[in-house]
Formats: structure tokens, C-alpha cells, sequence
């Protein structure tokens, strides 16, 4: 059986580095990822506030306008990304 992608250690590290990309939202330009996008990371650039769907099946499924401040990261498997203020940056997985 092949491993999940998250847990392998070689898509971890590029993850952690932005080997798959990124998207930069910002509330003067883009706001949402595109539908279908799965996102591992998402920093605080500046104070903002967003709702982000979980892509698990355990545990709490949807972030509603969580707002956080600049500096902060969060981890998991995030989509449907969308920014009410501020700037993040996500980090795209495979």
C-alpha cells in the first residue's frame, strides 16, 4: 500500500518548503484558492481573518471566520480557502 502523501517524510520537507507552491491571498487582490486546491499550510502575514473547509474525516470539518493575528501558522489539510481581511500565505500540497 503507498503511503499517504502528508506522511511521507519526502513530501513533507517539500512541502515545508514550498516545493508545490503557493497561493497569496490578500483582501486588495486575490481572496480565494481555486475549488479542488489542497492547502498543508497557512501562515499570517498580516492580522486576518478566513473560512477554510477540512479535507478529514475526524474532528471539526470548517474554520468560520477565524481571525488570527500576524505571525501565526496553522497546519492540516485545508481547500475552499477564502479571506474576509488581511493577508495569508498558503502553502499548496499534492
Amino acid at each position: 500500500m503507498a503511503t499517504e502523501p502528508l506522511f511521507s517524510s519526502n513530501h513533507y520537507q517539500k512541502l515545508s518548503f514550498g516545493d508545490f507552491g503557493f497561493r497569496l491571498l490578500d483582501d486588495n487582490g486575490t481572496t480565494t484558492t481555486p475549488v479542488g486546491e489542497k492547502i498543508g499550510v497557512i501562515h499570517v502575514l498580516k492580522n486576518s481573518t478566513f473560512s477554510a473547509s477540512s479535507n478529514t474525516s475526524g474532528g471539526d470539518s470548517d474554520l468560520t471566520n477565524l481571525a488570527l493575528d500576524e505571525g501565526h501558522t496553522i497546519v492540516g489539510n485545508f481547500s475552499n480557502i477564502t479571506l474576509t481581511h488581511g493577508t495569508i500565505i498558503c502553502y499548496i500540497r499534492k
